[in-house]
């Protein structure tokens, strides 16, 4: 039965129920009987997500026509991404869009197939969705290919998470085993003195991999995936194993209590002190999970005491305002904190959406306008390039510190005049590659559902565009090579990450939606954008 196409089963029973009902008029078929025929044809669950009409939620509502047009323009590029997927490399791990082939470098275990489940499903792409559902089926958690070690981060926010994103809105209990295949084959990795993960595991000898010193996200970014598997399942050996790598990172001595170094040993919980500070690559998603754990748990609220510590600490240390385009940005240091690097990743591009969250759940406003300036910022590093499309890192011409007292770096903020030409004076590219990443769509969709300011959904427009003109080709999406160059079939790089169905598309989809689609306040979002309940 549960191979059985959907739609068949529902066109089976409409016909059924159609052919009785014609009985019934004409009298042929009395109501009783009618009534015990009725019951014993066999039900069809659906979840939810697969019933809705997306149009439904534009009706009689504030939204306009417009939007409802970008946002199945939005479900249009996730179905023909997945088409290309479906075609060229449905099952394996990731497509390679431009020469229509397929890798396999997550193990074999059909990642782009397994983060893409709950986009499939809330965007309404039924087919697609029963199709990709089937195919998890066969997936192996339990083993990976020779020689081949599974990335224990990676594999936390993209399978763990997906898996259990899509038994959150399909309550399947199949997603639910194999969630718990995948942590599981995780779990080995935590087998060590701290209770710090592995970077890695190789599952064909059961054993940890460790590969130099840990970056505090893969420790600090299994938590809430960890958490929720455990109140689904009742079995609390994942709550733990997630709590104690949470509190080791904690526990390490560290210069700035509110900021983290990058590295910590896997061993002796020590903190590598010359690695750097900042909130982009190696750290972000820690920084996500301070405020998440809390917004999952409110009881818990060690969480939000953590996450004031580290805003409070981001603002003092890597908060800076350009003299030249007056925009405000998140630096980092180097060696500790001896050098300050005026530049910044795509990646901390997430944190406005982060302190947006913050404001609104601990009635902070003023981090809501300093996030809506550093939102802005992201926003002009795609608006100054010649594609529309952001560079993974940009540059500033200077740097002057911000005044933090009184726990307000938004004081300080400068307007939004919106001329990109102006307000990106001196910034320029350093690593000009766009590879379909989402964090500056994730802060203005954050941003868009806590403000209602519509000019969030006119940037993320704008961004959408720039992917249709620059990165759609016949197979999929590509990856841009340089951001500033608009010519021909070099600049593709041959490569669609998974976190695109995953992410990019969902938060460009559910941001011109209504606020009731995936609401934040029954869902946490993990760091790949699979929906978690929030604990009431």
């Amino acid at each position: 039965m549960s191979r059985l196409s959907i739609r068949r089963l529902l066109l089976l029973a409409a016909g059924v129920c159609g052919g009785l009902y014609i009985l019934r008029l004409h009298g042929l078929l009395q109501d009783k009987r009618l009534d015990r025929l009725m019951e014993s044809i066999p039900q069809v669950e659906v979840p939810g997500w697969m019933t809705r009409n997306p149009a439904d939620s534009f009706r009689n509502s504030e939204l306009s026509t417009s939007n409802y047009r970008r946002q199945m323009a939005v479900r249009d590029a996730m179905r023909h991404a997945w088409g290309g997927y479906r075609r060229h490399a449905f099952g394996k791990d990731e497509l390679q869009p431009v020469s229509k082939t397929y890798n396999q470098r997550w193990g074999n275990w059909s990642i782009t197939l397994v983060d893409s489940l709950d986009s499939l499903l809330m965007m309404g792409l039924h087919d697609e969705y029963v199709e990709a559902k089937d195919r998890v089926r066969l997936v192996d958690f339990t083993r990976s290919p020779p020689n081949y070690s599974v990335p224990v981060f990676e594999m936390a926010i993209r399978a763990l998470g997906g898996l259990l994103g899509a038994y959150e809105l399909d309550n399947d209990p199949m997603f639910l085993q194999k969630a718990r295949d995948v942590a599981d084959a995780l779990l080995i990795a935590f087998d060590t003195p701290t209770g710090l993960p592995a970077q890695q595991v190789d599952l064909n000898a059961r054993k940890p991999v460790f590969a130099g010193d840990l970056a505090i996200a893969e420790g600090g970014t299994v938590q809430l995936e960890f958490k929720r598997l455990s109140q689904l399942t009742g079995d609390d050996k994942y709550r733990k194993a997630g709590d104690r790598a949470g509190e080791a990172i904690e526990a390490g001595e560290r210069k700035y209590k509110g900021l983290y170094p990058a590295f910590i040993n896997t061993n002796t919980g020590e903190y590598d002190a010359s690695s750097v500070l900042s909130v982009g690559a190696y750290v972000d998603s820690f920084y996500e999970y301070q405020l998440k754990q809390f917004l999952f748990d409110r009881k818990d609220t060690k969480f939000k005491d953590r996450y004031l510590r580290s805003t409070m600490a981001v603002k003092e240390r890597l908060v800076a305002r350009d003299p030249t385009s007056g925009r405000l940005f998140l630096g980092s240091w180097n060696n500790g904190d001896s050098v300050f690097v005026h530049e910044m990743e795509h990646l901390a591009c997430f944190y406005p959406g982060l302190l947006a969250l913050g404001a609104q759940a601990l009635d902070r406003p003023r981090d809501l306008v300093l996030a809506e300036e550093l939102a802005y910022t992201c926003y002009v590093s795609y608006a100054m390039t010649p594609t529309g499309l952001g560079p993974e890192r940009f540059r500033f011409a200077g740097y002057k510190f911000v005044d933090a007292a009184a726990d307000d770096a938004g004081a300080a903020a400068g307007s939004m005049g919106e001329d990109v030409k102006k307000d990106s004076a001196g910034m320029s590219g350093v690593d000009v590659r766009y590879i379909l990443r989402p964090e500056t769509l994730e802060s203005l969709f954050i941003l868009f559902r806590v403000t209602g300011d519509p000019k969030y959904q006119d940037w993320a427009w704008a961004i959408f565009l720039a992917i249709e003109k620059h990165a759609k080709v016949e197979g999929g999406y590509a990856a841009i090579r340089n951001v500033f160059a608009t010519s021909s079939h070099w600049n593709l790089v041959d490569s669609m990450e998974s976190f695109f169905t995953a992410e990019t598309l969902k938060y460009l989809y559910l941001l011109f939606g209504p606020s009731d689609l995936l609401s934040l306040d029954e869902y946490v979002l993990n760091t790949e954008a699979h929906p978690l309940k929030i604990t009431k």
